[in-house]
């Protein structure tokens, strides 16, 4: 049983760090700017105001994701990069970003990735959140544009990505979410048959 929810002790926070190192530097050889290669481990400044999700299994991580919101600090370049000055009186109190989503590799085709992303959805509903921004590359694009994101600018050079699609949700637009069948909609206050599973099976996500 996977158990995904929010992190806050030092010892689980170090775990969170040591996991992103060894899926983006060891895993996939990523240039980390903040990779700490003695302690094996990535934290950045970000991480002083996020929330940090981590999805647990038998005790051991198997997904991270991290949520931050504008309004409770600096976003570094992320804030220019997405134009998030766009949505006008939204910002910054409205807005939030997530970034450092990865899984393990052997759940990256079991509906982790839907569970996560929800996990991060409902934060954002909880507290007041109604636009969020992330990047990504472009073979994730398909998964992005049905959960229900948009992309609002062209692509862009990420200094640790390469080339990114930079995308944004409006969390409150339910008929968008309805026309792309996005499983963020379980997460509303409106009736509706479960859409999580066939999403995720169809994705093989």
């Amino acid at each position: 049983m996977i158990c995904i929810r929010e992190v806050s002790t030092n010892e689980e926070l170090e775990s969170i760090f040591s996991f992103r190192y060894r899926i983006y530097v060891d895993e996939m050889g990523r240039p980390q700017k903040d990779a700490d290669h003695e302690r094996r481990r990535i934290r950045d400044a970000l991480d002083d105001t996020a929330i940090n999700l981590a999805a647990w299994n038998d005790g051991e991580i198997v997904g991270v994701a991290r949520v931050n919101f504008a309004r409770d600090g600096h976003l570094g370049m992320y804030e220019e990069f997405y134009e998030m000055s766009t949505v006008a009186g939204d910002h910054p109190n409205r807005t939030s970003i997530v970034t450092r989503m990865m899984l393990s590799p052997e759940f990256r085709q079991k509906g982790l990735a839907v569970q996560m992303f929800c996990s991060c959805f409902g934060i954002g509903l909880r507290h007041g959140i109604r636009w969020n921004f992330v990047d990504c590359n472009s073979h994730l694009v398909p998964l992005f544009l049905r959960f229900g994101y948009s992309e609002h600018l062209p692509t862009a050079t990420h200094s640790e990505y390469g080339c990114v699609h930079r995308l944004r949700l409006d969390l409150h637009d339910v008929e968008h979410l309805h026309r792309v069948g996005s499983p963020f909609l379980d997460l509303l206050p409106v009736k509706r048959t479960s859409s999580k599973l066939h999403f995720a099976q169809e994705l093989g996500a």
